[in-house]
């Protein structure tokens, strides 16, 4: 029988993680102290894997501890793997996460975009069941206080504060169809023809706004209670509205015109309830939309 078949089959992880965390740290007291382990235990650690690789795996050099050759080798293989290890419990427990999350969606982020990244994290949580409602800015705040949704995806707005993360902020545009009697309008300096949605709506309160600010005529001459029933009305030319660029149809248009008043950048970002706490998989959504969309 040669000594090959004397080697243990398996290194034990928890001295292999000492090993790695007190080389990248460059102490194996600040390791002892990371791990949540006396120093001695640290050491016991060491010899233990020295014993089970049958190699001197460390030296000193004057008050520090080198790698020997077989420790820069058992060094460059045991990262790689913890990692495996790490990422096999991790995707275990994500399988294993279960529960409901009362997702709430403004209309402009209904489609496209913010499904594929429901339907992602569902495939990573497939026990996960998600209850989804679209609805205006202000009624998902209210329910989100209510602790009728565990979290919402809004528009910022001057009356959340707490408990509000921002994610990112996207361009606002003129936006129509191209109909040549819209751009004769703007050329005449005649009274704007405005598709919009009902009150309350941010973007309808900053294209009234805009335009006033610039001495310009306007007046409503569309006005609808969804996101979807607004692209019908631009693709009829009935009017121009201002929308922001998240999302919109590829045959809606970007109305260039100097005429126009500029526009400002509208922040985005999710809602909570401070009141309210979330459940594990709930807090594990956030950190995963958060990382995607900002």
């Amino acid at each position: 029988m040669n000594d090959y078949n004397k080697l243990p089959t398996n290194l034990d992880l928890d001295a292999l993680r000492a090993f790695v965390k007190g080389i990248e740290l460059g102490s194996y007291q600040l390791a002892a102290q990371q791990l949540c382990r006396s120093p001695a235990a640290i050491s016991a650690q060491l010899k233990k894997l020295e014993q089970q690789t049958g190699c001197q795996l460390l030296r000193k050099q004057g008050r520090l501890l080198e790698l020997t050759p077989s420790g820069e080798l058992l060094f460059s293989h045991a990262k790689n793997m913890l990692a495996i290890n790490d990422m096999v419990l991790l995707k275990l427990h994500q399988t294993q996460a279960s529960g409901v999350i009362r997702f709430g969606l403004q209309e402009d982020f209904a489609e496209g975009a913010l499904q594929e990244l429901i339907a992602q994290f569902m495939f990573q949580h497939p026990n996960v069941q998600f209850q989804i409602q679209v609805d205006r800015n202000l009624s998902l705040i209210d329910k989100v206080q209510k602790q009728e949704l565990d979290l919402t995806l809004i528009w910022q707005q001057l009356e959340v504060h707490e408990k509000f993360y921002e994610l990112r902020s996207v361009e606002t545009e003129w936006l129509f169809c191209s109909h040549r009697h819209i751009q004769q309008i703007i050329e005449n300096k005649a009274s704007i023809p405005l598709v919009v949605l009902q009150q309350p709506c941010i973007l309808r309160q900053m294209a009234i706004q805009a335009l006033e600010e610039k001495g310009m005529e306007w007046h409503i001459a569309y006005e609808c209670n969804s996101v979807q029933a607004l692209w019908p009305a631009i693709r009829a030319g009935i009017g121009i509205s201002l929308r922001s660029l998240f999302q919109i149809p590829s045959d809606i248009k970007i109305l260039n015109s100097v005429e126009l008043p500029q526009l400002k950048s509208l922040s985005f970002g999710l809602y909570s309830n401070s009141k309210l706490e979330s459940s594990h998989i709930v807090q594990q959504f956030q950190r995963y939309i958060e990382q995607h969309l900002q």
